[in-house]
């Protein structure tokens, strides 16, 4: 299925016979994108404006609308009364392990294979009422595993996504390589034209992949990990890529592993697993702790970049042996600059109930404790601690088994959350640094420090998380007595 730019079109083809289905190279599109490529002609531009016209007439109706697809194989079912909706002009991120039935989805909305179970519609029309050169037309898929590509050059591999816009016996024309070439552009693989695609590293095969499924022109663009073998750089030229396209009225439907990455260029998340949707929706919705544990079985942080606005995922540390020897203990954080930022992120990841504060706004150890999800007491930053907030303050901690006061420094605003101090049940006071170097109160600070009866005096953040995993184990040990 190759129409080169100097031969008659088609001298290779090919069939995929198990499901008795045509099928090019990038998958099966039109041009909803022509805007985008500089040398499109006039009527196709027109014709564009026409499809993004009808788009707004009618919005209602989904690009793409899959429901309940049942696909099995030996008695595994890999998809599990799945359904899927693509608005047009959507950015639908698959997400979810390996396994989970991603890849098999979007070949059964692509066509390629056909669910024993479901309808999938196309634009409004059922796939299965739609010949496979007009599914070509409209929809094109970049496959994780690719076609049999030795022996062709990266051009050649491009001119494969005009094929559908072609008659049996039209040869390429000029306004064809003109969008190969633009195709190409969009994607910085002018220099692999000539280059045979096996001498091509994986990333930049993966390229010319998503080049000759531009060049398709679609109103439906399928990706299958699209930014794999992908350095950074080039994850966020195709992601942009695709972002571009789909704001100028494309819509793309892609299985993204990196869950930040989805996150950030995705409208729409489906969270798989084991076949089935777990949850969908926005970012916000899907990616929650809770949601990302079910599918993964991994514990995480969620939370918002604050340079792109957009959420990204961390991984915690996995459940470790003192989780159990410290779990149910509450510790109360007395902290602010940073001070307990780590002390948050270990004691939590160890089992405990971490709270913290007074904390102030734009404080790091307060953005740690959003990230982490710890309750903490608000405050005004550099302002003094009202009443309301002292005794909040004073209740976490005589809520807690054990009261860990930070290396923080002092200042006429936060001394009043001293006093509260007296009344900790264990009391750990870190001193990595000299209180004279941290007391900036004219010695207000010291006066309280020396009415405290802390139960140790670690030089380090190591040293007071070992020192309050032994005092939770001592306390789990009196417990049991």
């Amino acid at each position: 299925m190759l129409c080169p730019i100097n031969s008659s079109p088609p001298y290779r083809s090919g069939t995929c016979e198990a499901q008795n289905t045509w099928h090019c190279c990038f998958g099966p599109t039109t041009s909803i994108q022509a805007s985008l490529l500089v040398s499109a002609s006039r009527n196709r531009n027109s014709y564009n404006m026409d499809i993004m016209n009808e788009t707004k007439a009618d919005g209602y109706m989904p690009a793409l609308e899959a429901q309940g697809l049942v696909y099995e194989v030996q008695a595994k079912r890999l998809l599990d009364r799945v359904s899927l909706k693509a608005e047009r002009g959507s950015f639908v991120g698959l997400i979810g392990p390996n396994g989970a039935g991603k890849s098999t989805l979007l070949k059964s909305v692509s066509g390629l294979m056909r669910a024993q179970e479901g309808s999938v519609s196309l634009e409004g029309i059922d796939l299965t009422a739609t010949s496979t050169k007009q599914i070509a037309r409209t929809l094109a898929q970049v496959s994780q595993t690719p076609p049999y590509t030795y022996g062709f050059t990266g051009v050649e591999l491009v001119m494969m996504g005009r094929y559908p816009h072609m008659g049996r016996f039209q040869v390429e024309g000029a306004e064809d390589r003109r969008i190969a070439a633009d195709a190409m552009r969009q994607t910085e693989t002018e220099e692999f034209a000539d280059r045979l695609v096996e001498t091509l590293s994986g990333g930049e095969r993966q390229r010319v992949f998503v080049a000759g499924a531009l060049a398709q022109q679609p109103h439906v663009l399928l990706l299958d990990e699209p930014t794999s073998n992908l350095d950074i750089l080039h994850q966020l030229k195709v992601l942009d890529i695709v972002q571009g396209l789909v704001q100028q009225g494309m819509t793309a439907i892609a299985a993204i592993h990196d869950l930040s990455l989805a996150a950030r260029y995705c409208s729409t998340l489906v969270l798989m697993s084991g076949g089935r949707v777990l949850a969908e929706g926005a970012a916000e919705d899907v990616l929650t702790p809770s949601n990302i544990e079910a599918a993964f079985g991994v514990r995480t942080v969620v939370y918002r970049d604050p340079f792109t606005n957009t959420l990204s995922v961390s991984l915690l540390d996995q459940a470790t042996a003192t989780e159990s020897v410290a779990s149910g203990t509450r510790v109360h954080l007395v902290c602010g600059g940073g001070t307990g930022s780590r002390l948050m992120y270990e004691l939590q990841r160890a089992g405990m109930t971490v709270t913290a504060g007074p904390l102030g706004g734009g404080d790091t150890d307060r953005s740690a404790a959003d990230i982490l999800g710890i309750e903490y007491v608000p405050v005004t930053a550099f302002g003094p601690i009202e009443a309301e907030a002292r005794s909040q303050h004073l209740e976490l901690v005589e809520l807690a088994d054990i009261v860990v006061l930070c290396d923080v420094p002092f200042g006429p605003n936060n001394t009043a959350m001293l006093g509260a101090l007296s009344s900790a049940r264990r009391l750990v006071i870190i001193e990595g640094t000299p209180l004279m170097d941290r007391d900036f109160t004219g010695g207000s600070a010291l006066h309280f420090f020396e009415g405290l009866s802390p139960v140790a005096r670690p030089q380090g953040t190591d040293e007071a998380v070992a020192c309050v995993l032994g005092l939770a184990s001592e306390r789990t040990g009196e417990g049991q007595e």
